[in-house]
């Protein structure tokens, strides 16, 4: 109960508490649950999850790197879970401009995720949005694009067009655009997304923020300087309210 309060936490946004309440969980596994080492693996992964959130790479990668060794070795490297710490390794190689390695894994993860789940799970889906923003990183943008929409898709159909999931790829896919010049695309999927996540996840919570702060990166890359201003300006009232 403790590790899904903790991701539950982490959803919020509320990532010391997450932190602290997965790593009791994970103690508690094993200490007195030390056969079930899927669940201790799907705990150490969202325990990864939260250090790549906070920009805490070492740490995710000494954890990462364990999990995948410990999932190999008494599960398989086919085991949904084992597959899940390969992506969020590769995930944090990609955050630290670790390319080559970080697409060996995410292409691996992703592979698997497609023999062992339908290719419409949302963790495949997952795997394959985590790779499109590699490939958008690399410069990589048609290959970015047609994966960004699948994803997008995938999500749309089967979590729902609000759903975090969803407006993560909105997002992600937004960015892609304006590197592109694609500018009038990428403000209707930032505008989308950042409308959603402020109904779902609160004016504060970090991919809230996120997405605010692309939409004003938007506007100034387009020279649309009093639209960038208007935002940023919204965006400071909601921070001196939180303060």
């Amino acid at each position: 109960l403790t590790g899904w309060m903790g991701w539950f936490r982490h959803l919020q946004g509320r990532y010391a508490e997450a932190e602290s309440l997965l790593e009791k969980s994970l103690e508690i596994c094993r200490q007195k649950r030390q056969g079930e080492v899927d669940l201790e693996l799907t705990f150490t992964n969202f325990l990864g999850d939260v250090y790549i959130d906070n920009g805490r790479y070492n740490e995710a990668e000494r954890l990462l790197v364990k999990a995948v060794d410990t999932a190999s070795r008494r599960l398989s490297e086919e085991h949904p879970e084992t597959l899940t710490a390969i992506n969020e390794l590769g995930v944090v190689y990609r955050d630290q401009g670790r390319y080559e390695k970080a697409e060996l894994l995410l292409r691996k993860a992703l592979k698997g995720k497609l023999r062992v789940l339908d290719k419409d799970s949302p963790k495949t889906l997952t795997c394959l949005n985590d790779l499109a923003v590699l490939c958008r990183m690399q410069k990589q943008f048609e290959e970015a694009e047609s994966f960004f929409n699948e994803a997008l898709e995938g999500k749309r159909k089967k979590l729902g067009e609000d759903h975090p999931e969803t407006l993560e790829s909105k997002n992600d896919l937004a960015v892609l655009y304006k590197e592109q010049a694609r500018y009038q695309d990428a403000e209707k999927l930032l505008l989308e997304a950042l409308e959603g996540r402020r109904l779902k996840l609160g004016d504060t919570h970090p991919h809230t923020l996120e997405s605010w702060n692309n939409l004003i990166a938007l506007y100034e890359a387009w020279n649309k300087s009093e639209k960038a201003k208007e935002w940023r300006a919204q965006l400071a009232q909601i921070e001196d309210f939180d303060e």
